[in-house]
């Protein structure tokens, strides 16, 4: 199964109001257990020069990276449409058997 990782960030001063937005995003986007599994309980978060950062995986359930993806871009399209200087991207990572089998190997036991 593929890992979506979703980055973050937003300017410091901005945190009050993307706290108040993901409330707001957690009722309308509950969690969806059969997407995935979450490898980083909420999502691991930092304050740097440039602002706020956070970082989620989610281990995607087989056959439902597309609703997966589509749903983080969902997510992300909310804040940052509402909340200037918010920006997110969305990654597809591949797991290493699936890194091997891409060059039509298997990984080393």
């Amino acid at each position: 199964m593929p890992y979506l990782i979703s980055f973050t960030k937003w300017p410091s001063d901005k945190t009050a109001e993307v706290v108040k937005k993901g409330i707001e995003s957690n009722k309308k986007f509950p969690p969806d257990e059969s997407l995935g599994e979450g490898l980083i309980p909420g999502n691991a978060i930092k304050a740097t020069e440039e602002g706020v950062k956070t970082i989620s995986v989610l281990k995607v359930s087989k056959g439902r990276l597309e609703e997966a993806y589509l749903r983080s871009q969902a997510i992300g399209n909310f804040f940052a449409l509402s909340i200037e200087g918010f920006e997110y991207t969305i990654e597809v990572w591949s797991n290493i058997d699936e890194a091997y089998s891409s060059i039509g190997q298997k990984p080393p036991e």
